[in-house]
């Protein structure tokens, strides 16, 4: 399964936000600026909407989507 994206504040990078108890809201998975170094980003375990995500997780082979929600118009 994939969390969805979004982008970093601190430092641009795309990272996962994993879902909190918090309705729509996720927190930035820990990442590092450097891959080789040993210091989190400044941003890492931050709370941000899920409204702000780039990416969502794909849909699931062989599952109907779900129907659209009704309108007053």
């Amino acid at each position: 399964m994939r969390a969805p994206r979004v982008q970093c504040p601190a430092c641009g990078r795309p990272v996962a936000l994993m879902p909190t108890r918090r309705a729509g809201y996720g927190v930035i998975h820990d990442h590092k600026r450097d891959r080789r170094a040993l210091v989190l980003c400044e941003a890492s375990m931050r709370p941000l909407p899920l409204a702000q995500a780039t990416a969502w997780q794909d849909a699931l082979p062989g599952v109907a989507p779900a129907p659209a929600a009704p309108t007053l118009f």
